[in-house]
């Protein structure tokens, strides 16, 4: 599908694209992202910007696409960066408040992909990240409730996080 040429295309469509288009669009681009070979050149050809803007104004189906797309973006260490530098965490929040039960595992999968660097884990608590993954844990689905835990574990790594993790209810 690279190869044939897909993925600018595809990226064409996420920025320009129907509701449905770009929904579509990033589904395909989060199924591509499973290779690692190929997710340089997805951030090579300028998605990430868009699933970022997707995640942020897209319908829900669209939303909880861009996220698992951004997810597997996210196994490459040099673009949690990227990532990061393209404010994905307000959008990630607000998805994790408010999206689908889909939505909000997917929305704690990429958190957890970035909080696995140690400088993201401030950022992420202070934007808002911890009560919505202790509700996660409590009441989401079981993939909700797998990711909301690995995020806190990673957290946890950090003596600093351990009281507020503690206080704000995760045991």
């Amino acid at each position: 599908i690279v190869a044939a040429g897909a993925l600018t295309s595809l990226v064409e469509v996420l920025r320009v694209g129907t509701a449905q288009g770009k929904s579509n669009a990033a589904f395909v681009i989060g199924e591509l992202a499973r290779d690692a070979a190929t997710r340089a050149l997805i951030v090579a050809a300028g998605a990430l910007p868009l699933l970022v803007a997707l995640l942020r104004t897209g319908t829900e189906d669209g939303k909880t696409c861009a996220a698992d797309a951004i997810g597997w973006l996210a196994n490459d260490e040099p673009t949690r960066t990227l990532i990061m530098e393209a404010g994905v965490l307000p959008p990630l929040i607000a998805l994790l408040r408010a999206g689908t039960e889909e939505g909000k595992a997917n929305a704690a999968e990429v958190i957890g992909m970035l909080a696995d660097d140690e400088s993201t884990r401030a950022p992420i608590l202070e934007a808002g990240a911890l009560p919505l993954l202790v509700a996660l844990l409590r009441a989401g689905t079981e993939e909700g409730k797998a990711n909301a835990a690995e995020v806190i574990g990673m957290l946890a790594d950090d003596e600093s996080t351990r009281a507020p993790i503690l206080e704000a209810g995760a045991l």
